[in-house]
């Protein structure tokens, strides 16, 4: 009995040590990017306080690093990652401006 006991010991040891738990993170795969003029991406860059910051490449950088901020810091006090993406808003082509969406978590 104690010989079973110790190899079932070792295996959920051993178990521990291999097995890691599911990752998520920020899925560029499902990223979407949607045409809008430029007023349209000033006025939704103007909702989520960028007045006055010219849109461009460097905007759509600005707004990814402070939303994967935001995530990271919600992720460190919820202790789970979260599955993201983002839609880019482009104007003739060039993403200009980045929005994580909301989703539900349950």
């Amino acid at each position: 009995m104690k010989k079973i006991s110790l190899v079932l010991c070792a295996l959920l040891v051993s178990l521990v040590f291999t097995i890691k738990p599911a990752e998520a993170a920020y899925l560029p795969e499902y990223d979407q990017y949607v045409e809008v003029s430029y007023e349209q991406a000033r006025f939704l860059a103007d909702l989520v306080g960028m007045k006055d910051i010219p849109l461009g490449k460097e905007t759509a950088d600005l707004s990814f690093e402070v939303q994967e901020k935001l995530i990271a810091k919600i992720e460190k006090l919820i202790g789970a990652e979260i599955d993201h993406y983002y839609i880019w808003l482009t104007v003739d082509g060039v993403p200009v401006f980045g929005i994580d969406p909301p989703h539900p978590l349950f």
